[in-house]
């Protein structure tokens, strides 16, 4: 698993002469603020338990990851050297802490659209359903997933599965702030799906290969992201359902009850 910055205190460090956050879990690249900077700090071959340089991302011999407010490195070289200008303290802290003790700007996470990982519970709504099923939870449609045989692209198909007033300019204008933004983190590319996955958990059956869930709600609509990145099959599909339409199809339910209950 990865940590998120936001939600994990780190321990206080120094690294080059700067003041640094370090943790000896992997780090959420997606959770890093912009402007900031995370690296990973890997062995020697002698030592391959203590850190000896510092990385973009740790290929072998990981030791530990470190989040800092400059850069450290020169991002076109693979790796700067610690030379013994790494000092762990023994003092744990947020990321808010580590801004105000350092008179840095607490940096505000301006995603809109934040997906959460599924509960096994809510698997089923990941994959195809019975038409009666899409009417009660108003299913409006999904939108299939393709990177190619690249990883790099970005190919899209639109499912229609509800009647056709449920696709609204208001829907389709939300549909394509939603795709947009997880295109920044989960849908770049087929790699940065696989690394998603592996850092998010979220896990649900089915399929022939390892599939997993992640639930992004807003006001009105339900957003389920299927993702099962690897060649040969597509690399996930969005179904969207209309709450409003949910919220309907139980008020109804709870009003027949009611009825029956009072004719009993």
């Amino acid at each position: 698993m990865r940590v998120n910055v936001r939600e994990t205190r780190m321990q206080k460090a120094e690294l080059f002469g700067k003041p640094v956050l370090y943790t000896d879990w992997l780090i959420d690249r997606d959770s890093v603020p912009k402007g900031w900077y995370c690296y990973d700090l890997c062995g020697g071959y002698r030592e391959p338990s203590v850190p000896k340089t510092l990385e973009d991302e740790a290929v072998m011999d990981y030791t530990g990851t470190v989040l800092s407010p400059v850069p450290l490195k020169n991002p076109e070289t693979s790796a700067r050297q610690l030379r013994g200008q790494f000092v762990l303290h023994a003092e744990w802290m947020t990321l808010e802490q580590f801004c105000r003790e350092n008179r840095l700007e607490y940096p505000v996470d301006t995603r809109k659209y934040i997906p959460r990982p599924a509960s096994p519970e809510e698997a089923g709504l990941f994959y195809a359903l019975p038409s009666e099923e899409d009417a009660e939870l108003g299913t409006v449609g999904h939108v299939r997933l393709d990177f190619g045989s690249s990883g790099t692209g970005f190919h899209t198909t639109w499912w229609p599965r509800g009647p056709e007033e449920l696709n609204t300019p208001e829907f389709r204008s939300e549909l394509d702030e939603v795709v947009n933004e997880l295109r920044e983190s989960v849908l770049k590319d087929r790699g940065s799906m696989r690394r998603y996955c592996y850092g998010h958990g979220g896990e649900i059956e089915g399929g022939w290969r390892p599939n997993y869930g992640y639930i992004v709600e807003t006001e009105h609509y339900r957003y389920c992201l299927r993702c099962n990145p690897g060649e040969g099959d597509y690399d996930g599909y969005l179904t969207v359902f209309d709450k409003r339409v949910q919220e309907m199809h139980q008020a109804q339910e709870t009003g027949e009850a009611m009825t029956m209950g009072g004719m009993t």
